[in-house]
């Protein structure tokens, strides 16, 4: 009896592991020699999102990624005259392609006689940290793109997430060189990504800030009690080397200034979403206005071109579904924004 249930184990031992070997060769990276097949990179797929619920108008919708990573049907990279790059708040995973700000931004741009093309390569939950890999890894194994402008709109994950599993796109020993060919890591590292976007009160729920209470008192003494994760300087000092890769690809860097949903501005104070344990709104602005300031300072110091929409553009009622994401008519706000001040587009800087 004791051998027989062994031979069982075995066989069911033996056929879940058959199993997940032809998931691996058929999902995983093993058998391909492209270099962009060894990144947490999804390419030429399509899935099915439903934003029902979330903002007035929502419905189902295809997201697409093509070939390159980008989001979208497709595009020639050769032809891509802005690069978008960013987290959450740059995919926007929820909004179908045409109500995305980039989609809004090319809109405005060709109504004042300046059409580009703009490229999509935000990646949900991806920090500068990952923004780094994204250059190192990423756009170099794109054949023929070279942006005239490289857009990087950044802070919030940075602030509130720090240095996390979406941000190891690229690899240098053989764990790394593991992971990123395994179809099953792949799998786990999405679902703790989206686990720690939840904690971090980042991910696309629908919140009801008609019957928000609101409060001018902050839940923590310091931005460090508040996140001890975030850090600063070591923000400050990969936007420097950001600015360096733009450049060296030949791109004007261009930074902006992120905001959120869960705080807002009445008579010059600030007031923030209540919460009763955790961060509450007056905790998130104060904790993303010292990386924002970060993103102005560098800038200044690096000569870089910064796009304040933090203080620049008011966003308010209907403009986000979530704590960090914007609705369509907030993205078409954003978009707007930034081709008004992106209609000249600067000329490339050299580089290769």
């Amino acid at each position: 009896m004791f051998l027989r249930i062994v031979r069982i184990a075995a066989v069911n031992v033996a056929l879940l592991l058959a199993g997940l070997l032809a998931v691996e060769l058929l999902f995983g990276g093993w058998l391909g020699h492209d270099p962009l097949d060894r990144l947490n990179l999804q390419r030429s797929s399509a899935i099915r999102i439903d934003a029902t619920g979330l903002y007035p108008g929502g419905a189902p919708f295809t997201y697409r990624r093509d070939a390159w990573g980008f989001r979208g049907g497709g595009v020639d990279p050769a032809a891509i005259d802005i690069l978008t790059v960013g987290g959450s708040t740059t995919n926007q995973l929820y909004l179908p392609d045409e109500a995305t700000w980039q989609a809004a931004m090319a809109r405005a741009l060709a109504a004042r006689g300046q059409p580009a093309t703009v490229a999509n390569a935000g990646i949900d939950g991806q920090s500068t940290v990952g923004n780094l890999f994204d250059f190192d890894a990423w756009f170099p194994a794109v054949p023929g793109l070279r942006p005239r402008v490289v857009l990087l709109y950044v802070g919030i994950n940075d602030a509130m997430i720090g240095v996390n599993v979406t941000d190891t796109l690229g690899f240098s020993s053989f764990f790394k060189w593991f992971r990123h060919n395994s179809a099953l890591f792949r799998l786990g590292r999405t679902v703790m990504g989206a686990l720690e976007a939840r904690r971090a009160n980042l991910s696309h729920t629908a919140v009801d800030f008609a019957h928000a209470e609101w409060t001018d008192k902050p839940n923590t003494a310091d931005n460090r009690q508040a996140r001890s994760v975030a850090d600063p300087v070591a923000y400050g000092e990969r936007l420097r080397q950001l600015a360096a890769r733009i450049r060296a690809m030949g791109a004007v860097p261009v930074f902006v200034t992120q905001s959120r949903g869960d705080f807002k501005v009445v008579d010059g104070k600030v007031l923030g979403m209540v919460a009763k344990d955790g961060l509450n709104g007056v905790d998130q602005w104060r904790l993303l206005a010292e990386f924002n300031a970060v993103t102005l300072a560098i800038c200044a110091e690096q000569g870089v071109t910064c796009l304040d929409l933090a203080h620049g553009l008011p966003l308010g009622d209907g403009d986000f579904y979530d704590y960090v994401h914007n609705t369509p008519a907030g993205a078409a706000k954003v978009g707007t924004w930034l081709a008004e001040r992106l209609c000249e587009l600067p000329p490339r800087t050299g580089g290769p």
